[in-house]
């Protein structure tokens, strides 16, 4: 049941951050699942209403742990401006037209605030847009870390965590 995954994917952030999300009453600003094509977001807060897209596929707690981490602000994490130390990217292996999920994030808009994390939720699978999924990487770790999908992941690395409380500390 989608409604159970969102709560699970909720009380991760409601557990461990210093973030609460709670059920809507009357509140101007607030997240609202629909089902549209594919899992998406916008990234930070736009004010009012927040949609986050749970498409076909999109049902696993990662899945839904990732997309509140747009909700709030997180890039991904192979995006960050540093992530060259750290990874191998293989443009030409990727599907034409998403290559813009492989760029860096401009460093302006960068908070690193953790060492570079493989595991967290915020990062892509080794396959991510790939031609031919299972067979072509579109990217790879430099030691040999395996890359999981965020659906593959049970949810917030202690990196993630420490990111968010970093973000939202007042």
């Amino acid at each position: 049941n989608l409604t159970q995954l969102i709560e699970k994917a909720i009380a991760q952030y409601n557990h461990h951050t210093v973030l609460r999300f709670v059920k809507r009453t009357d509140e101007p600003n607030y997240v609202c699942f629909l089902k549209d094509k594919g899992c998406y977001s916008f990234l930070g807060r736009v004010g009012g209403v927040q949609n986050i897209s749970l498409g076909d596929g999109c049902g696993y707690v990662g899945t839904i742990v990732h997309q509140l981490g747009h909700t709030i602000g997180l890039f991904h994490e192979h995006q960050r401006t540093d992530r060259d130390k750290y990874l191998n990217i293989y443009r030409n292996n990727v599907i034409s037209g998403q290559e813009y999920h492989f760029q860096k994030t401009a460093s302006y808009n960068e908070l690193i605030f953790t060492s570079y994390d493989y595991t967290s939720i915020m990062h892509y699978g080794e396959y991510a847009f790939s031609k031919e999924p299972g067979k072509l990487k579109t990217m790879e770790a430099k030691d040999g870390t395996p890359l999981k999908e965020p659906y593959q992941k049970p949810g917030l690395t202690s990196n993630d965590i420490k990111t968010i409380n970093k973000l939202y500390k007042y």
